[in-house]
């Protein structure tokens, strides 16, 4: 099964800068992008720009740090110099920081870069909100450094095995590369010339990160489309993919179409579309080598020396925010008391603002629009204004606008969407609160008795205020005294925590402790928001057990806690008449569930016992053909894992998917729905599975066991049930190898309605069972025999049934062997 190159970022982490107010949200890595070499030999030179070498030495706009690893000094002195240029070129007061390294890359390559980490603001000073900004540009429009101090803002790799020419004159001689021009060409794409997007070969459809990058705003077809507009391309699709691969695509603004005598600028979108480098750079034919716009095209031939990104590239980062002006300013929330509401902007500007640019604009419930000139405060580059007094029960909103004198482009706080005209304002309500906090918070579905005391952690939030989050708790219903949460600090203000410990009185393993939390607010009418919203989450006390030569559960008796673990439990599904371990049905995507035994198993010497068997269904993903564990292209996948610490898990044998079983897969295929599968497990699927311990183990370890799935970000299935699970269980041994062997046969097959079941026992077994059932799992018949030894033949008749499979089980002394038999009558 074949994947779609998707973009799905997963929220990481959330910083907020101390002068702002809402959140910057990092939403995933940036992907890099290639530089490959080309083997026509050309001789251009493009010199450095009249901004560089006008200021050198000393005179830049931006400080860029750089971390090497591996270079040679002349290495790092050429890298030095394509840095220098960006310095004078770029304007931020935040210091960018790369980690660049010097090592062997794969053949023709001849560098990658790319950000450390792409981040979606939302009223922090930038133009376009709902954007993808790479790290750099993300800290500039922000005014502070959100990843981290000392953090990498670019990660970049560069060949040490290329012929390149270090020197910094740019007289790059025939055959050699020159360095400086391709750092300079990867400093670009970390900088923020790079688009978020994904293409499948087969099925030819392209895709877009959700949101889009600030670069892919900007793209256009020739007829003009916005291929990351959702309301004209759906994404992912064969359209969209259509338009990576046209040879028609464009970066379209005012600030480029200045730049490039009223033209958009052409983007590389071969036919054929290539991974790293389609629509993240330039065209090639059209700014070929000695283009002054060349340098953002995707192959650098030897001789060829290009030292200043050129016009349009300069425009395009602009246009992205390179050159901007940030409007700071803290909104207001819901308020009970009604009265005016000063607004108060500082403005961070690239240029100079235009004189009497700077309005506020506000509205009272939807209404029409008052729009006020703010006025100077007399503190530098800050203005104010204000909103009258609205009265009670009235929403107001608003937004503040300025221009600067350079590009005459209006900016808005907050940013407007990249594909409206419209702003997007802040708002607030002046009035009695009728609102409840939001309240969020995840339970632990078990604890260690080794985890206490335990931190409990919640995010609350209100918009008038929260006044206090309190946890309220009883161990085996005896109440226990509540405990107050503390609200964090700085990016953790909405983040409260609290202590669950002992000191209120002893909890041990077999208690269950039973907890609420509830979040009240500061309005005059105390709003209060508890989870869960009722009853409590209950959550059993457990410890990891004597260790035990050998364990057996069929999961058809109420037992103590055996199993702890996140997205299993003991279940008896729709469908199914025996318990058994269950997963989610169906599972998610971006899981890794477990299931963990608390019963250590010490392992025996002998092999014939030193195994763990059970029934199984494991309806997942497939991974694509001839993958092998753990390969990414394996995708999902179960697998038993060991543990002798409980911390490091060792896979007992390889994992494995829907392909284990010709059943299974049949039934996940025909089931597909889109990616994911909507096919069911039954119990005539079930499978029996023996695993040794001693591939992985000594005898004499004592090892703890547990049942996981992994999930990837694609597709999903039903996923895994397990039944009749025995570990070193000797007992049952001499009919397990008569039944789960190949002992049992079923003839002929397919029957006209009359067939026999055979198997052969070496020992007296006390009962014999067979029972065959539909497709449905309903039994159609049932047949036994006691006190069986030798060859057994159980003759049976389905004349009264109708055609189709059927599945017979056989089952004697708590084993069971399993065969299908086709009725065609």
């Amino acid at each position: 099964m074949k994947k779609l190159l998707l973009f799905s970022f997963l929220l990481i982490a959330a910083v907020a800068p101390s002068f702002g107010q809402q959140l910057v949200k990092y939403v995933g890595p940036g992907v890099p992008d290639t530089c490959y070499a080309s083997y026509k030999a050309v001789r251009t030179r493009i010199p450095p720009p009249a901004a560089f070498l006008a200021n050198r030495p000393l005179g830049t706009k931006a400080t860029i740090t750089v971390t090497y690893t591996g270079f040679t000094p002349e290495a790092q002195a050429a890298f030095q110099y394509a840095v220098d240029i960006w310095q004078s070129l770029l304007v931020t007061n935040v210091p960018i920081r790369i980690s660049a390294t010097w090592r062997p890359l794969d053949a023709g390559v001849l560098g990658s870069a790319g950000p450390s980490g792409l981040y979606q603001l939302a009223g922090y000073g930038e133009r376009i909100s709902n954007s993808l900004y790479p790290t750099a540009l993300a800290e500039k429009i922000v005014g502070a450094d959100i990843n981290g101090s000392g953090a990498a803002d670019i990660n970049a790799s560069f060949s040490s095995t290329f012929n390149w020419y270090l020197g910094t004159d740019g007289l790059t001689p025939a055959g050699q590369y020159d360095l400086v021009s391709v750092v300079l060409h990867e400093l670009g794409h970390g900088l923020g010339f790079l688009t978020s997007k994904g293409y499948d070969v087969n099925s030819k459809q392209g895709s877009l990160s959700t949101p889009p990058s600030i670069y892919a705003d900007f793209m256009k077809t020739g007829a003009g489309l916005s291929v990351a507009d959702t309301r004209i391309f759906v994404n992912p699709s064969v359209e969209l993919g259509t338009a990576f691969t046209t040879n028609d695509l464009y970066f379209d603004s005012p600030l480029t179409r200045a730049s490039n005598n009223g033209e958009r600028a052409r983007l590389y979108a071969p036919t054929e579309y290539a991974s790293g480098s389609s629509l993240s750079h330039l065209d090639e034919n059209t700014y070929s080598a000695g283009d002054i716009n060349s340098l953002m095209s995707p192959q650098f031939a030897p001789g060829e020396a290009i030292h200043s990104p050129g016009p349009i590239v300069l425009a395009m980062f602009n246009e992205m925010g390179w050159f901007n002006t940030a409007i700071d300013h803290t909104p207001y929330t819901d308020t009970e008391t009604p009265r005016t509401f000063p607004v108060t902007v500082r403005l961070r500007s690239d240029g100079t603002v235009t004189p009497g640019s700077v309005k506020l604009n506000y509205a009272f419930n939807n209404g029409a629009l008052t729009t006020v000139t703010m006025t100077p405060t007399g503190t530098t580059n800050q203005y104010t204004a204000t909103i009258p007094n609205p009265g009670s029960g009235v929403r107001v909103s608003y937004y503040v606008e300025a221009s600067d004198n350079e590009t005459r482009r209006i900016y808005t706080a907050p940013g407007r969407d990249a594909f409206s005209t419209v702003s997007n304002r802040y708002s607030f309500f002046v009035g009695p609160d009728v609102v409840p906090p939001t309240l969020s918070h995840t339970p632990p579905a078990y604890l260690f008795t080794s985890n206490l005391p335990y931190t409990i952690t919640a995010q609350a939030a209100d918009n008038i205020g929260v006044a206090s989050v309190t946890l309220e708790y009883n161990v085996n219903g005896t109440v226990r005294p509540s405990i107050t949460l503390t609200r964090g600090t700085g990016n953790s203000i909405n983040t409260y925590t609290g202590v669950l410990s002992t000191a209120a009185g002893p909890i041990v393993a077999g208690d269950v402790i039973n907890y609420r939390i509830v979040a009240q607010d500061n309005s005059s009418n105390a709003n209060r928001t508890a989870l869960p919203a009722t009853g409590f989450y209950a959550v059993p006390v457990v410890d990891v057990r004597p260790a035990a030569d050998m364990y057996a559960n069929e999961f058809e008796r109420t037992t103590p806690i055996d199993f702890v673990g996140p997205g299993f439990s003991i279940a008896t599904p729709t469908g199914f008449t025996n318990g058994a371990i269950h997963s989610t049905h169906p599972y998610v995507n971006n899981v890794n569930y477990f299931y963990r035994l608390l019963v250590p198993i010490r392992v025996k010497a002998d092999p014939q016992i030193a195994r763990v068997r059970f029934d199984e269904i494991v309806l997942v993903e497939p991974g694509e053909e001839g993958s092998v564990f753990p390969a990414p292209n394996f995708f999902d996948y179960v697998v038993v894992e060991g543990s002798l610490d409980g911390t490091t898990w060792t896979p007992l044998a390889p994992g494995y998917d829907a392909r284990n079983n010709a059943n299974w897969l049949d039934l996940y295929n025909r089931a597909l729905s889109g990616e994911n599968s909507a096919a069911v497990g039954t119990p005539s699927i079930y499978a029996s599975r023996t695993i040794s311990l001693l591939d992985k183990f000594k005898a004499g370890d004592v090892v703890q066991l547990r049942f996981r799935l992994y999930a990837d970000g694609g597709a999903y299935g039903w996923g895994w049930a397990i039944d009749n699970l025995h570990i070193q269980d000797n007992t049952v041994t001499p009919t397990a190898q008569a039944l789960q062997g190949a002992g049992v046969s079923v003839f002929p097959n397919p029957t006209a309605g009359q067939f026999t079941v055979q198997t052969r026992f070496d020992k007296p077994v006390a009962n014999l069972e067979v029972v065959v059932r539909n497709a449905l799992g309903q039994e159609v018949l049932r047949q036994s025999q006691t006190a069986v030894k030798g060859q057994v033949s159980l003759p049976l008749d389905l004349n009264k049934c109708a055609n189709g499979f059927y599945l017979v089980s056989l089952t004697a002394d708590g084993e069971t062997a399993t065969r299908k038999v086709m009725l065609s009558k």
